[in-house]
């Protein structure tokens, strides 16, 4: 995770590094309203469960191609054992939902070029994006109907931390009108915790809980003390994918044309 954050971190450099003002130089205010989902221990299948997800964006237009983005995002993330295929996860029977709140900072590479300043150039354009972002993430057991935290509870004996790196990499495609412009997006985010959702190692001895509320035993069996619970040698991902809609705030000075 380190060696790849410090190639992430040299890219946003090496982006920044080149910034200035040209002619294309721009600035856009957006919002986003889309869905989000997750990948780990309870969920492996993309695009299900599927929450909402929103918030606000701000973006840099070097040129036609680099841009430099920062996104506050949040979201809602959740899977169920119940719904799975699989039985292992059904007799785990375990259930989680956890809202995620996200910064982040993307470079963003244009495929063709495309500005608001520029009438001759695309009006629309696929790009892909790559930056780092910091997430605070919470997650709550379904247990009988009642939503509780797990963060104290400590279900597999680990005080695991609710403020997280995370690393988006994603596509999407872009349209503009001369003040508006439109914007597709889907965006996996890699993380450094294997607790989004609360699962990762063994079960714990039910016995040691000194009297707390032990809801790390979901399943019918009575003593599953360390016992494989989840799998602890994949990291957990969650994605954010939906429309933005951007208005440009900067407006065309005859000293900016080419």
């Amino acid at each position: 995770m380190k060696s790849k954050l410090h190639h992430i971190l040299i890219f946003l450099a090496f982006t920044l590094s080149g910034l200035g003002q040209t002619p294309y130089s721009s600035w856009e205010l957006g919002i986003y309203g889309g869905e989000s989902y997750y990948l780990g221990d309870l969920n492996q299948t993309h695009f299900q469960p599927l929450n909402l997800s929103f918030g606000p964006r701000l973006r840099y237009n070097f040129d036609q191609r680099i841009g430099l983005k920062g996104l506050l995002t949040i979201g809602e993330i959740s899977a169920d054992d119940a719904n799975s295929s699989n039985s292992f996860n059904r007799d785990r029977n375990f259930a989680f939902t956890s809202q995620l709140i996200e910064g982040a900072l993307v470079g963003e590479f244009n495929f063709l070029p495309y500005s608001a300043l520029d009438s001759k150039s695309k009006l629309a354009t696929p790009y892909l994006f790559l930056g780092i972002g910091f997430t605070k993430h919470s997650p709550k057991a379904q247990l009988n109907g009642i939503l509780l935290s797990t963060q104290g509870l400590q279900t597999e004996g680990v005080n695991f931390k609710k403020n997280i790196l995370s690393i988006p990499i994603g596509i999407g495609y872009k349209m503009r009108t001369n003040r508006y412009s439109f914007e597709f997006s889907w965006g996996i985010r890699k993380t450094n915790s294997d607790y989004l959702d609360d699962v990762s190692t063994n079960f714990t001895d039910a016995s040691n809980s000194s009297g707390q509320i032990n809801i790390a035993n979901t399943t019918q069996y009575e003593n599953v003390a360390h016992i494989k619970r989840g799998d602890q040698y994949n990291k957990d991902w969650y994605v954010f994918t939906g429309l933005t809609i951007f208005v440009n705030l900067t407006t065309e000075e005859v000293c900016r044309k080419m």
